[in-house]
């Protein structure tokens, strides 16, 4: 969550020289939102993939943090530790995806950044 904050604190910085409005925003999301739709500058492209790139990282260190409690999980044959094994690795599989998918729009704002 600390580098979220960062990412979006850096992002409000970019485009607080471009001139947008960011103080409309909402909460994280709200700010997320406002940034992205007014993203017109390379350098707010910019600050966008960073974001991104960020919070595809958050979600891999997440993943991994659930890939280590399902093996901790592992070795025993009770249902309920099988359910919060299968529940932790099913977990880190949908946060892969999720960072893959946070990967492309940090593609996809580098591209516009250029």
């Amino acid at each position: 969550m600390h580098r979220l904050r960062l990412a979006l604190f850096g992002i409000a910085v970019a485009l607080a020289f471009t001139g947008v409005p960011v103080l409309a925003a909402g909460g994280e999301h709200g700010l997320e939102q406002v940034l992205i739709e007014s993203a017109s500058t390379p350098a707010a492209h910019k600050a966008l993939a960073n974001h991104y790139r960020a919070k595809a990282a958050e979600a891999r260190e997440e993943a991994e943090r659930h890939r280590a409690m399902a093996k901790s999980y592992g070795g025993t044959k009770l249902a309920v530790a099988e359910s919060q094994r299968k529940h932790c690795t099913d977990l880190a599989q949908s946060l892969d995806a999720q960072a893959k998918l946070y990967d492309e729009l940090a593609s996809g704002h580098e591209t516009a950044a250029k």
